[in-house]
Formats: structure tokens, C-alpha cells, sequence
């Protein structure tokens, strides 16, 4: 006789996603373990036991937000059709079914916010950013080989930035148009390097 399937996944997932939100919300100073239970649904110490000691709750929302962002980057550059990618890529950046969840990207920014007195984790951050950044300008560069490197670097650079702060600003709930606007600046960068091929 087999004993009861494990919910350890089910349960790590369910904790990571209230870390997540409470460090959204409140930064990471503000994210309690307690506000994490109370999130999660969960009792106090079993976040503890998921989490461990605040410097343990850091490493791990750095590990699972780094590892989220990696897999995200990587199915978004593998939705994309063979041709073409480039303007396809900035339709499912600005796009509403983009599943970037604005928590993931605060989270992310709490990270980059503590990446000042931590060196390891501003190396991890950064590189998580570059290699975003890197995916995005292989795209353009496939799309336009005869455009000059640093163009197509810093059109990548902007596309790049524009995305970020639009996720990163959805709770404020802007107006339709105002995500608009971010990606037709996108879309203008995009076309800068259409004329200069």
C-alpha cells in the first residue's frame, strides 16, 4: 500500500507565489513571514520551514524570481514564428496576454533594490537582464543583419525598457491608452531599424 501523494510542489508554488505578492506589496523588509502565512493561507511555521531565516527568504524569492524570469524569456523567444519575429515579439510584449504578472516584475525590482549592498545578488540580477536584453537583440539581428550592431543593440536597450515599465506600472491601473503608447514607441523603434537597412 502506497502512502498519500505529496504536495510538496503544490505547496512550495503556493508559498513562493505569496512571497511574491507580499514582497510586491510591501518590499522586502516589509514581507513578514507572517504576512506571507496569512497570503498563502498558510500556517507561520510552515512558510518558515519553506522559506527559512530572512536571509534564506532572500536567496530563494532571488532563485525562484531569476529561474520565472528565465523560463519566461525562453517561451516568449519560443512562441515566435520563423520569419518576421521581431514585430511579433513586440505584439506579445504589449500584449494582454503577455504573462508577465506586474508582482513578478515588483519583485524583481525589490531584488535589484537590495543588489546594492549584495554583490552576488546584483551580478545574478544582472545578468538575468542582460540575457533578456541579449535574447531580444538576436531576434532583431536575425530580422535585420545589415544594420549596424550598436543600433540594433540599442533599439533592443529601448524595446527593453519600455516593457519593464510597463509591466512594472500595471497596478496603477493607466489608462488603455497609455500601454498603447508604450508599445507603439516600441514599434517606432522597430521601424528605425526597418529604414536603416
Amino acid at each position: 500500500m502506497s502512502g498519500r501523494p505529496s504536495n510538496r510542489d503544490e505547496r512550495y508554488d503556493q508559498v513562493m507565489q505569496a512571497l511574491v505578492r507580499c514582497v510586491a506589496r510591501y518590499g522586502l523588509d516589509g514581507a513578514s513571514l507572517s504576512q506571507i502565512a496569512k497570503e498563502a493561507g498558510l500556517t507561520r511555521p510552515l512558510i518558515r520551514h519553506h522559506l527559512g531565516n530572512r536571509d534564506e527568504l532572500i536567496t530563494t524569492l532571488q532563485d525562484y524570481v531569476l529561474k520565472c524570469f528565465s523560463e519566461q524569456s525562453d517561451a516568449l523567444v519560443g512562441v515566435l514564428p520563423a520569419s518576421g519575429k521581431s514585430e511579433h515579439l513586440i505584439d506579445l510584449l504589449f500584449s494582454d496576454m503577455n504573462q508577465t504578472s506586474p508582482d513578478m516584475v515588483l519583485a524583481f525590482a525589490a531584488l535589484t533594490a537590495r543588489a546594492v549592498e549584495d554583490v552576488s545578488l546584483r551580478q545574478a540580477c544582472r545578468e538575468a537582464l542582460l540575457s533578456f536584453e541579449t535574447a531580444i537583440a538576436a531576434i532583431l539581428r536575425a530580422d535585420f543583419p545589415k544594420v549596424d550592431a550598436s543600433k540594433v543593440n540599442t533599439t533592443a536597450h529601448g524595446i527593453v525598457a519600455l516593457y519593464f515599465n510597463a509591466t512594472s506600472l500595471a497596478p496603477l491601473e493607466m489608462p488603455s491608452v497609455w500601454k498603447t503608447q508604450a508599445e507603439q514607441a516600441a514599434l517606432a523603434l522597430f521601424n528605425g531599424l526597418e529604414h536603416a537597412s
